[in-house]
């Protein structure tokens, strides 16, 4: 019998720390600044005017980031600086999701980093979901809320998943793509992601032309070191069909 009462009040010991361990990490999560959606249903109405708030508390903002299935839903920010650096500019080990720091809301080809944060399962870790089959089928959609250059006007843009990639940085020099400037090039390299691809969605009719593609990249460990990388690409449906919210049309009476 006290053998038996020990091993439970071990087990109780354990599964306390374990709460507080828990505890103690969703308190990080607060503290960094990176507002949580509780619901599917918020995170669907998670709209423009709410982008542009949020833009007056750090004009370092590009847009913000969701990805169908995961729970990536994250602001995203100009500069590398913010490979260490939260939503506030403090220092944090997980980052923020970020762009070039010239990027503008008129680029082809949008490239956004993130960590792999594989102990939390957050930042751009629920990425590696996507090489699986079943999960890539099911979840097809990444939307991005872009600010505007003059921070006066937001515009919601749908992208739907054409691929997912294994690659190493030595091996392909993928970051070229937010260069593309002409419609040929963004052709040719979604092309070229197709034909490296893990796995591939291919629409029933692909003669348009693309109007836009965008890239989520972020660390593999199928190599040794921190040269592997593994990408999620997807291709900007109907440009004309987008959500754009212009504030000072709002403020009008």
């Amino acid at each position: 019998m006290i053998k038996g009462r020990t091993s439970r009040r071990n087990a109780a010991r354990l599964l306390t720390a374990l709460l507080l361990f828990l505890a103690a990490d969703a308190a990080l999560f607060c503290m960094a600044g990176i507002p949580r959606v509780e619901t599917a249903a918020q995170q669907r109405t998670w709209e423009g005017l709410d982008l542009l708030n949020k833009y007056r508390e750090n004009p370092d903002m590009a847009g913000w980031l969701q990805v169908d299935g995961t729970n990536i839903n994250y602001p995203v920010m100009k500069g590398e600086e913010y490979l260490f650096r939260n939503f506030a500019g403090e220092y944090d080990d997980s980052g923020s999701l970020f762009v070039a720091e010239d990027w503008t809301d008129e680029d082809l080809c949008t490239l956004i980093h993130g960590h792999n944060m594989w102990m939390y399962g957050t930042m751009f870790h629920p990425l590696h979901s996507f090489a699986d089959g079943g999960f890539f089928r099911r979840n097809r959609t990444i939307r991005f809320y872009t600010v505007g250059e003059d921070g006066l006007s937001a515009e919601k843009r749908t992208y739907e998943i054409i691929c997912c990639i294994r690659t190493r940085v030595d091996e392909w020099n993928y970051a070229s793509c937010r260069k593309i400037a002409v419609g040929e090039d963004l052709d040719a390299f979604a092309a070229e992601c197709r034909s490296r691809a893990v796995q591939e969605w291919t629409a029933e009719d692909g003669s348009e032309r693309l109007e836009g593609l965008i890239v989520l990249s972020t660390c593999s460990y199928h190599v040794r070191g921190d040269r592997g990388r593994l990408l999620v690409v997807g291709e900007l449906a109907d440009r004309r069909a987008q959500t754009r919210i212009d504030v000072q049309q709002r403020e009008k009476p």
